[in-house]
């Protein structure tokens, strides 16, 4: 009876306890709420990568809201970060992973506004600003998302 209670106590105890689910709470920056998320493979490990897109308000115009926005890749299983993108404003929150080159590891595409500077005219509409695009993907030569 004893050994098989020792062998059922050592198969509760492999991983260490945490009080988080999806993603370690320090990731979320106050004031950004987690909009939405996608299972994917980011990097040459061979697990799979959950990629977070967190985002703010940042304003409300006529014909668009502003918002502010970034992004975590954090291990599936592993829990690991790996990644989290500087805050950006764009007009959109989304998540766009795609393994364009078709290497079997996806990129995240993204849109956003140059230095975070943009205008209105007098009634708030006609957005006026210069916008980057550009991705972040997985360099095999440093071994790192950037």
């Amino acid at each position: 009876m004893c050994l098989l209670s020792a062998s059922a106590v050592a198969q509760f105890r492999v991983s260490d306890p945490r009080s988080w689910d999806r993603y370690p709470p320090e990731v979320q920056k106050p004031g950004f709420g987690l909009v939405t998320s996608r299972l994917v493979q980011m990097d040459d490990s061979k697990e799979d990568e959950e990629v977070f897109l967190f985002s703010a308000d940042n304003g409300h115009y006529p014909d668009f809201d502003i918002f502010k926005c970034y992004y975590v890749v954090v291990g599936n299983y592993s829990k690991e970060v790996k990644y989290i993108s500087t805050v950006t404003r764009s007009t959109l929150r989304d998540l766009v992973l795609e393994d364009r080159n078709q290497d079997g590891i996806y990129e995240l595409y993204r849109r956003y506004m140059k230095g975070d500077k943009f205008s209105v005219d007098a009634n708030g509409e006609h957005l006026i600003t210069e916008w980057v695009y550009d991705k972040i993907e997985w360099h095999p030569q440093t071994k790192k998302i950037k």
